[in-house]
């Protein structure tokens, strides 16, 4: 099966958009022809054919038209079962109906012959084109590994016999020991070797029911991509939405939603977009301090602190500087009278987004922990590297709703919530309340 997040789901959409448009355009052009050159009689002194103009308007209402007909009818959806197919006729007459309103409020003339032509030959064209493009371009059928214990294995196996489900090929399955079916038993994930060929596998499908921690190692293995999640009846719970089947079984998406197929790309893109622009901005508000930072304690002005990035690798995260070397004062004492003010409205924070434009950190994410802190968490909460499958942020769900000395675990969930709840509207969210409570003047 496709991810719905996937490139290749998005691809596969706009694919089939533009040829269902694309269709629609050639069923106006061929009826319009047919419309000049044939004789048709009681129609040539109502309209005639040198009328019959193709301008940009026409052709985009029947081409939005028809894509929207198919969608209502549900051509579109991701699951089609058996009993319900979608139905061309619905299609059609819906069809009809938006282009006579559409041109009717567009004030455009529209023969009848036109108007009932145009399904007709569209009825013809788009299973010709919905075939080709298969054959053209087919589903593959993605290799598939199980995840849970042998019962487990067992009872999602008869599931997958049942269904005689053609997008998902069982290679084989992984636990804690062999089950009675006829997949090949890989091993325990335990096993660096069976780790490596999960890690690697098209799709991965967990049918435990098994603990949380099983559940963050395998999103662990798998990488933002993640895996999908046989849904139990506590898992239903608390999903609202189901993103995949087994059978009829419903599919829970366990994966980084800003680190994967489509939306990766698009997070990419608003971070370097919103972080140029910013950057723009705030430019005289750099200067500013740059100015006030030399006039108080002179150079330097800025500088760079070891953070641990995406995949756990480190890197120099800019600042600009508050504090005088250490010199046995504390903190408190250390800190610049300019310094003070900018860690209090968070200013401190701006040369972040350089690291932005250069990939280091997102706009928005988990805040990055210095190496050393971060390995003597780790020694209590095994799951904290977990928050390095994504770029660190500027702002994040755990800065925002979390206290500031709240405990690593509190936070690691905060963080946890964001990445595989991610959307672009929490992004746009997190930063609008970062920069309120910057302005309030909540900073330490």
């Amino acid at each position: 099966m496709i991810r719905p997040g996937s490139i290749e789901r998005w691809l596969r959409t706009v694919v089939l958009i533009v040829g269902d448009f694309c269709v629609a355009w050639l069923a106006l052009a061929i009826a319009v022809y047919v419309r000049r050159t044939m004789h048709v009689p009681l129609t040539r002194s109502l309209l005639p054919p040198s009328k019959l103009v193709l301008v940009w308007q026409v052709v985009l209402i029947f081409g939005a038209t028809f894509v929207i007909a198919l969608a209502l009818a549900g051509f579109y959806r991701r699951r089609i079962l058996a009993r319900a197919r979608p139905i061309m006729t619905v299609a059609l007459v819906i069809q009809v109906a938006l282009t006579a309103i559409g041109m009717t409020l567009l004030e455009l003339p529209l023969p009848r012959t036109i108007l009932v032509a145009v399904p007709l030959i569209e009825a013809v064209l788009f299973p010709l084109w919905r075939i080709a493009q298969l054959k053209v371009w087919p589903v593959r059928r993605r290799e598939t590994i199980l995840v849970g214990e042998p019962a487990e294995i067992a009872a999602a196996m008869a599931v997958l016999e049942r269904a005689a489900d053609q997008r998902i090929s069982v290679v084989g399955y992984a636990g804690s020991a062999p089950a009675d079916v006829r997949a090949q038993w890989l091993g325990s994930l335990a096993d660096a070797k069976v780790r490596t060929v999960v890690r690697e596998i098209d799709e991965v499908i967990c049918v435990s029911d098994g603990g949380a921690h099983g559940r963050l190692e395998l999103l662990r293995i798998r990488g933002p991509r993640g895996y999908l999640l046989l849904a139990s009846s506590a898992d239903a719970l608390l999903v609202s939405s189901v993103l995949g089947w087994m059978g009829d079984e419903p599919l829970i998406e366990v994966m980084i939603g800003c680190g994967f197929g489509v939306r990766a790309v698009v997070k990419r893109a608003v971070d370097i977009a919103g972080a140029s622009l910013l950057m723009l901005v705030a430019l005289p508000l750099w200067l500013a301090i740059t100015i006030a930072s030399l006039l108080d304690d002179g150079r330097p002005v800025f500088l760079r602190q070891l953070r641990l990035g995406l995949g756990g690798v480190p890197f120099g995260m800019w600042k600009f500087r508050s504090m005088r070397a250490a010199n046995g004062q504390s903190d408190h004492e250390r800190m610049t009278r300019v310094g003070r003010l900018l860690r209090r409205y968070r200013l401190d924070e701006l040369p972040q987004l350089l690291n932005v434009i250069t990939g280091d950190m997102s706009l928005v994410g988990p805040r990055p922990e210095q190496p050393d802190i971060a390995e003597r968490i780790l020694k209590d909460l095994p799951d904290f590297d977990l928050r390095c499958l994504v770029r660190p942020g500027i702002a994040g769900l755990a800065q925002i709703l979390a206290e500031y000395d709240s405990r690593p675990a509190v936070k690691l969930r905060y963080d946890l919530t964001y990445m595989c709840s991610w959307s672009l509207w929490l992004d746009i969210r997190l930063l609008f309340s970062s920069v309120a409570a910057a302005l309030s003047g909540s900073g330490v």
